[in-house]
Formats: C-alpha cells, sequence, structure tokens
C-alpha cells in the first residue's frame, strides 16, 4: 500500500524555490510602491533655521541713525588776472650832469687897470714881439664873439676832468694862431675840445700907444670841472 503522504523530495525543493521567488515578489512590489512619489501632499520647503542675537537687535534699536554725510560745495571759479596789456615803462634817462668850466685867472705881467676889472673866460701871461717892446696892455682873455667851451661827452659820461694850458699868439684882429699844448691832464679829450674852443674864439687885442699889435705866446688856462 502506498503512502500518499510522502512527497518526492523534487517536490520540496520545487515548494521552496516557489517560496523563495514568493518573498522575492512580494519585497520587489513593496519597494516599487514605496519608491513612487505621492502626489496628493505637497512638497514641503525645508525649514530654515536663522539664529537672531538678542542683543544685537536691542543695541541696533537704540543705536542712533548715522550723522548725514556734508557735502563740501566745489571752490568758487577764481577768474584769472587781467592781462597788462600797457606797453612797459621807458627807462629813465640818466641824469644830465652839469657841467662847468672853470676858468684860470693867472695874474697877468703888468695889466692893465682896465684888463683887472673886465670878467675873462681864460687867462695868461703873453709877451709881444722882441723888436715891439712890451705891449701896453696885453690880448684879452675872455672871448668877445661867445665863444664856448664843449665839454667832452667821454669824459663827461665818465665822471672825469682835466686842465689844459695854451700858449697861442694873438693877432691884431682878436684872432689866435700857433696854439700849442704846454700841459695837459685828464685826456686827450680835453687836449682836443680846448684847442678847438682857441681856434674859434676872437679876442680883445694887445695894445701899444693904443694901436693893435700882435701878441707872441698868450698863455690860456682851461679848466675842465664837473658841478656837483
Amino acid at each position: 500500500m502506498v503512502n500518499l503522504n510522502e512527497r518526492h523530495p523534487v517536490e520540496h525543493i520545487v515548494g521552496f524555490i516557489g517560496v523563495v521567488i514568493f518573498h522575492i515578489l512580494v519585497i520587489w512590489l513593496l519597494v516599487v510602491f514605496l519608491s513612487i512619489p505621492k502626489k496628493d501632499q505637497p512638497e514641503q520647503p525645508p525649514v530654515q533655521v536663522q539664529i537672531i542675537d538678542v542683543a544685537s537687535s536691542a543695541s541696533a534699536a537704540t543705536a542712533q541713525p548715522p550723522a548725514p554725510e556734508m557735502i563740501v560745495p566745489p571752490p568758487p571759479e577764481i577768474e584769472p588776472p587781467p592781462i597788462n596789456t600797457e606797453a612797459p615803462p621807458q627807462p629813465k634817462p640818466p641824469p644830465v650832469v652839469k657841467k662847468t668850466v672853470k676858468k684860470v685867472h693867472p695874474a697877468e705881467s703888468a695889466p692893465a687897470p682896465a684888463a683887472s676889472s673886465a670878467p675873462a673866460a681864460t687867462q695868461g701871461q703873453g709877451q709881444s714881439n722882441a723888436s715891439e717892446g712890451k705891449p701896453d696892455r696885453s690880448a684879452g682873455s675872455r672871448p668877445l664873439n661867445g665863444a664856448q667851451i664843449e665839454y667832452p661827452p667821454d669824459m663827461e659820461a665818465e665822471g672825469k676832468e682835466g686842465k689844459v694850458i695854451l700858449s697861442c699868439d694873438v693877432e691884431t684882429t682878436g684872432s689866435t694862431s700857433n696854439c700849442h699844448v704846454i700841459s695837459s691832464s685828464g685826456g686827450s679829450s680835453f687836449t682836443r675840445a680846448a684847442l678847438k674852443f682857441s681856434g674859434n674864439a676872437r679876442y680883445r687885442p694887445a695894445t701899444k700907444n693904443g694901436v693893435p699889435v700882435k701878441e707872441f705866446g698868450h698863455h690860456y688856462t682851461i679848466t675842465f670841472k664837473l658841478s656837483d
């Protein structure tokens, strides 16, 4: 007699495999079901945590508002100084030094009373021709034609002074001839000025017995001196 409760070993193995497959299928279904997102429930935003400093909030509430910023206005525009279009002042010319010619009046030998009282520009000693003898009155020392002695400009600019002694023959007409320099100081410009003056001057001629005579070697001293 055959026992129906006895199973073949193959059946036990097949049954065990079926149970395992069943459990695996159930687990897979659970995983799939749980992984499906729920559309009915809205997604909750993540919770943000913010830490508030109570002390800082209190100090910020009690702090005074910042002072307003001072805006410095720009400096006013300064107009440029006016351009001087006037011509620069011309330099003043150097002061003109007045010049004077000092006249030296050396004593004449045996002068006549009229000669001593008459003013003279230049004066000196003279002698007449030896054959004619000494004149009663020597030639004059002040020009009768108003001739003036010119101060040399170069000497005046340098502030120099000089002195010239001339020896001239005075003709009966009062003109001079044969003038030559006896002595000179200060420079050649003074010498030329003295010779030019003697050549232009006309003097009163010497006289003898009331008649004009030629006087030889009449000395004229001319001093060039700047006035203060």
